[in-house]
């Protein structure tokens, strides 16, 4: 059965990316698509995804907002949250950990580091 990724990003061209990383790596993932923090929320609770790929700088409602929201959640506080993110300072990675993040990935994409992580947090 497929694993579900819900990705927040607001960039068309970094949404673009991900899903091209996920379809070239043949691994059996199913890639839904949040625009911002406030459709994440919303798409997490209807679909319970296995992970979470969240941008953390968006309109409407940033990741900054969305993560803790998910881990307050009895339905979604399990679900692994990767920081997917340009914001790369020791204080944003420290902060992402203290909201609930799993994980803190810098922008740009490495595809095959991306794949790695996914790869690490969908076989847990």
């Amino acid at each position: 059965m497929s694993k579900v990724i819900l990705l927040a990003e607001d960039d068309e061209d970094n949404r673009d990316l991900v899903q091209f990383v996920l379809m070239r790596s043949k691994m059996d993932i199913e890639l839904v698509v949040a625009e911002n923090g406030e459709q994440a929320v919303e798409m997490a609770k209807a679909r319970t995804p296995n992970l979470i790929l969240m941008d953390m700088q968006m309109p409407v409602m940033d990741g900054w907002t969305a993560v803790p929201l998910l881990k307050a959640d009895e339905g979604t506080k399990e679900i692994p949250v990767i920081a997917f993110t340009a914001q790369a300072k020791p204080e944003d990675k420290a902060r992402t950990q203290q909201i609930g993040c799993v994980a803190h990935y810098t922008k740009p994409m490495d595809p095959e580091e991306l794949l790695a992580l996914i790869r690490k947090y969908l076989e847990e």
